[in-house]
């Protein structure tokens, strides 16, 4: 169910997020169009991704039961915002970040919603940053190889180049002057 209002006022304690380009707003002269979405008040920017969520994951809030709407938009806004949080790119994308968004899933969770889809994508960008960790750390190992065997191959050339000297110098013939 879409159901759209025009909202000019905002109060103190009321805070909406919108995801991407929006920032929070509590400015009373900011004017936003808010649209209700399966009992959950959004901007009309949101409106795209949270009918994504709700078209993937229809169940999603068959178990929230939280009556009071301002907590009902609070939770869809942190939903949003962990989900823009796993759209990071895994070089931005700490183990702090993913350890927060750990926690607030399991927040989600506790409230009632069906998030069992994010879990396993959290669980699948957990395994990619310790996948990266572990890659590495086998690069800076190589690279430590690299560096021994060059060293080594180095030392190994210059004794090349003395031998080959040496070789030289055993094969001159004498000259006359230094025989006589």
């Amino acid at each position: 169910m879409v159901r759209k209002r025009e909202s000019s006022e905002s109060s103190d304690d009321e805070q909406r997020y919108s995801s991407s380009s929006e920032e929070w707003s509590e400015s009373s002269e900011d004017v936003n169009e808010v649209v209700e979405v399966n009992g959950f008040q959004i901007l009309d920017s949101q409106l795209s991704q949270v009918n994504e969520i709700f078209e993937k994951h229809p169940d999603i809030a068959s178990d929230f039961k939280i009556e009071n709407q301002q907590l009902k938009n609070a939770y869809m806004g942190v939903l949003l915002d962990l989900i823009m949080t796993l759209c990071q790119s895994p070089k931005d994308l700490t183990m702090e970040n993913l350890n927060k968004a750990d926690r607030t899933v399991l927040d989600l969770t506790k409230a009632g919603l069906k998030l069992h889809w994010l879990r396993q994508k959290l669980d699948e960008a957990f395994l990619k940053k310790e996948r990266k960790r572990a890659i590495g750390v086998r690069i800076r190992e190589l690279e430590e190889q690299v560096k021994k065997r060059k060293l080594n191959l180095s030392d190994l050339e210059s004794d090349l180049k003395k031998q080959k000297a040496a070789a030289l110098a055993v094969e001159t013939p004498f000259d006359f002057s230094h025989v006589v």
